[in-house]
């Protein structure tokens, strides 16, 4: 019985929050005042001040995603749903009381649309990838006050970090303090603005930090803007120089390296049962681990699921009352302060029935259903692989490239040689052994204009058997990269294991795929190519799938259970071949069985029940007694269902992460929400993880150690995924301006021309250093510029690119060998010298120092006392 009504109910929602419509979709920002929301202009968006609280109110229909340009509109269609989706963002500086009045204001704008939002708690430096995928097109500017009219103009430094989008973070003191090698920083004085390149920042950032350069001065009608590298400070013209000095002492100088990420403890889902005794919110522990939606039981029950550091979640059932939807956020809080975690640990309010894409995620499977419990139907209908070509989307979804009929060739890797195996033969691989499938793309469906929809002209597959010895696989990738280096062009590269087969995998094979165990001691032959012309003198293969992109037939021992929804391919010692369909096996799954059956030669076709004699006589005693043991139990054990490729569509499951390689050479995965071809860069490599397949992306422009790197990156992504996932599933290599159709089709629009506007680093520097195309920039003439670099490593006693290592200061490198970083060689300390000290030391340049013989080298560095 309830004492008094509850507090939400006498709130007054703020005017501003009233002119929303609970059925518009649209983008809007307030920021919190004392006692009021002031609503800020389309201009303003993606403009933060670090001492302020902002509300960032977000609705589009269900399954699009909104940004920052999106048009407020009212959505007329009766059963649309809106997601709504409510964030509270908080400045690094503000005080604790514009804290609160956020936390109120959040419960006026929930309360005016009933309580159907997600709400989100963003604080600076912590945004969710939500949140940031609002700003993709021009990042995130935090300015260092409460508003425009509580600081100068100039001079301010800036710091440029994260990644889609990037945040320009303006720093409260202009000191060497704030820089890093692995940072983009800005100083903005009153007559140049100058852009720092750190030397371990991607062009990502370099980019960004240019742009955001420009619209600094620009804003502030600066007449100039200069680029200055890290490490070639000293290469500015005399004037630019004076006007750094003024502010950032050049004798001064110190550069902290790239500061390493801490690796992250393995990240462990927690789920929670929360209730409220008298007054007071407890929680208690259910599961550690895996979640299943199962899990979150009861319409009225509250959970927190703790996916720490990454996100907090609270989810309310449907019908718990408004109250707890009102204070889950404070309930939560509560939660993270009780935890010890970090204050900035970002949480969220979920409720039952509108969960959003990235809470969906953290389950295996999830049924959708709508706020009123009706669960959204799946796909069932049939496709035809070959209308695929022209439907990308469709091809995506069930993972055809095309309708397999373009030319194959089946090689075997062995110990001493790759044999191609006859096309009679080619349809049977055996579990030890691994085999290089090299498959054409059928060219019969060319547009008219005679441009293929696919560009790739080939797949090249391996397929590793559970039972391989692993130098086979590394023979077969070494195989793979050499066809793909011979192919040159217009290739994609798929990895397989047994039993992870992807549809297009099965297609090229008609479905008719046999996969044998090789138990058989004549097929033994210590690592040489096996002679696949001699069957094992009996065998059970299980059919597996109904079509033929999802079929094949898998040997199985006489210990299977047999289920009557399957059909068995018999060999018997006497050489005949049976097919034993249950009696609930489907049309499909025979006729598929007796595609397979026809390559092992004449077949009969049995139906369970129906058995004959000469059948019984023929298979043998083991097999009748393993069929009696089954059928006759009474209780038939239903076999666990295969998850079909075309059933694991589903958006929330679907990611683009970006790869990027750090100081030390680990690499770090972020991931974009709503993304587009657009986030696509042709400077870095992304991972497409589509549930069934990982796709990697792999940008032109990138350098050789991150192309070597790309099938690690996968395998990473795939074990630290927060849902359990098969560590052998299928992933694929993917050049730019190479996608298959089954790749394209996950992008809402694919532009084939996208890439060739797509500015780089190198060109939009000359456009500003050299507007006029000759050497009129503000820098001393025949300066190098360091190319941008995705990592810097330690001295491997090469000396190629002297801008690649980590750079320390002279001090530190002519100080205690014991102290020296472990990167450094003590015979090689002149390589982690920054251009400019290089040359204030020795007075040459590295280039020079290199041509010199190695004992007038050695000699120098004593006398510099570096060595």
């Amino acid at each position: 019985m309830d004492q008094k009504r509850p507090v939400y109910e006498d709130i007054k929602i703020d005017t501003a929050f009233r002119k929303i419509s609970p059925r518009s979709i649209g983008f809007h920002v307030w920021r919190i005042q004392q006692d009021h929301v002031e609503t800020l202009p389309k201009e303003q968006y993606g403009t933060f001040y670090d001492e302020c609280a902002y509300v960032i109110y977000a609705a589009s229909l269900a399954g699009t995603t909104c940004d920052k340009s999106t048009i407020s509109r009212e959505i007329k269609t009766a059963g649309a749903t809106i997601e709504r989706n409510i964030h509270f963002w908080l400045g690094a500086n503000i005080p604790a009381e514009r804290s609160k009045s956020a936390a109120y204001k959040i419960i006026e704008l929930d309360l005016h649309l009933d309580h159907k939002t997600t709400q989100f708690r963003e604080s600076q430096g912590n945004e969710g990838i939500r949140f940031l995928s609002y700003f993709k097109d021009d990042g995130i500017l935090v300015h260092s006050s409460s508003d425009a009219s509580s600081t100068p103009t100039d001079p301010r430094l800036y710091q440029i970090s994260g990644t889609a989008p990037q945040r320009c973070v303006q720093q409260k003191t202009i000191s060497w303090q704030c820089f890093n090698s692995g940072q983009v920083m800005i100083l903005q004085t009153a007559s140049i603005v100058f852009v720092w390149i750190g030397r371990s920042t991607g062009s990502v950032e370099r980019i960004f930090g240019i742009r955001m350069g420009e619209r600094l001065k620009q804003q502030h009608a600066i007449a100039e803007l200069a680029i200055v590298d890290d490490g070639y400070e000293q290469s500015m013209s005399i004037a630019r120089k004076e006007v750094w000095n003024g502010y950032l002492n050049l004798a001064k100088r110190f550069v902290k390296p790239m500061p390493l990420t801490p690796t992250v403890a393995e990240r462990l889902l927690k789920l929670y049962h929360c209730d409220t005794v008298n007054g007071v919110f407890r929680v208690e522990l259910v599961k550690t681990g895996a979640l299943e939606q199962g899990d979150l039981y009861g319409r009225d029950s509250i959970y927190i699921v703790d996916y720490f550091p990454q996100a907090i979640w609270i989810w309310i059932g449907r019908s718990s009352h408004k109250q707890n939807r009102a204070e889950a956020m404070r309930h939560v809080r509560g939660y993270v302060i009780k935890k010890g975690y970090p204050a900035g640990t970002p949480v969220a309010r979920v409720i039952d029935g509108l969960e959003p894409a990235e809470f969906v995620s953290l389950f295996p499977a999830w049924t959708s259903a709508d706020i009123n419990g009706n669960t959204v139907k799946g796909l069932s209908e049939k496709f035809d692989a070959l209308t695929l070509i022209q439907r990308p989307r469709m091809a995506a979804k069930i993972q055809l490239m095309d309708d397999g009929s373009g030319d194959m060739t089946v090689y075997q890797i062995g110990i001493d040689e790759v044999k191609e195996i006859p096309n009679k033969y080619a349809k049977t691989f055996y579990s030890g052994n691994c085999y290089a499938v090299h498959y054409e793309v059928a060219c019969s469906t060319e547009n008219a204009n005679g441009s293929l929809p696919n560009s790739i002209r080939n797949v090249v597959y391996l397929w590793c058997g559970l039972n391989a010895p692993p130098e086979h696989r590394t023979i077969g990738e070494a195989f793979l990269a050499e066809l793909c280096e011979h192919l040159k062009k217009n290739v994609v590269q798929v990895r397989i294991a047994e039993g992870m087969e992807p549809p297009h995998f099965l297609q090229i094979f008609k479905g008719s795929l046999i996969v044998l165990n090789a138990q058989d001691p004549s097929l033994e032959q210590a690592g040489a190519v096996v002679n696949i012309r001699q069957y094992p003198t009996s065998f059970v293969l299980k059919v597996v799938g109904n079509a033929t992109y999802t079929c094949k037939a898998v040997q199985v021992s006489s210990k299977t259970l047999y289920y009557p929804e399957d059909c068995y391919i018999l060999k018997a010692p006497d050489n005949e071949v049976w097919i034993w369909c249950g009696q609930y096996s489907t049309g499909d799954s025979r006729e598929m069985a007796k595609s397979i059956a026809g390559q092992l030669g004449e077949y009969s076709l049995v139906m369970e029940g129906n058995e004959t004699d000469e059948f019984f006589n023929s298979v043998g005693e083991k097999f009748l007694k393993q069929l009696k043991k089954t059928t006759t139990a009474g209780n038939i054990i239903t076999p666990a269902v295969q998850t079909n490729v075309a059933q694991t569509w589903d958006r929330a499951v679907i990611g683009l992460y970006r790869c990027q390689l750090l100081e030390d050479g680990k690499p770090t995965l972020r991931q974009i929400f709503g993304f587009s071809q657009q986030d696509l860069r042709p400077d870095s490599i992304f991972l497409l993880d589509v549930g069934s397949i990982v796709y990697v992306w792999i940008g032109e422009q990138t350098v050789v150690e991150e192309r070597a790197q790309c099938w690690e990156l996968a395998r990473q992504l795939i074990a630290t995924h927060p849902v359990q996932r098969d560590t052998a599933m299928p992933i694929a290599a993917v050049r730019q301006g190479e996608e298959p159709i089954t790749f394209v089709g996950f992008f809402d629009s694919w532009d084939r021309k996208r890439f060739e506007s797509c500015v780089l680093y190198e060109n939009l520097r000359s456009e500003i250093e050299y507007p006029n195309g000759v050497g009129a920039g503000g820098r001393l003439p025949g300066a190098p510029i360091p190319v941008p670099r995705s990592s810097v490593r330690s001295d491997d006693g090469s000396g190629d690119d002297f801008d690649r290592y980590q750079k320390y200061p002279l001090d530190m490198l002519r100080g205690d060998a014991a102290n020296l970083p472990a990167s450094v060689n003590p015979t090689r300390k002149e390589i982690h010298l920054t251009h400019d000290d290089f040359v204030t030391v020795f007075s040459m340049t590295y280039h020079e120092f290199e041509e010199l013989p190695k004992w007038k080298q050695v000699e120098l560095k004593k006398q510099k006392k570096l060595f």
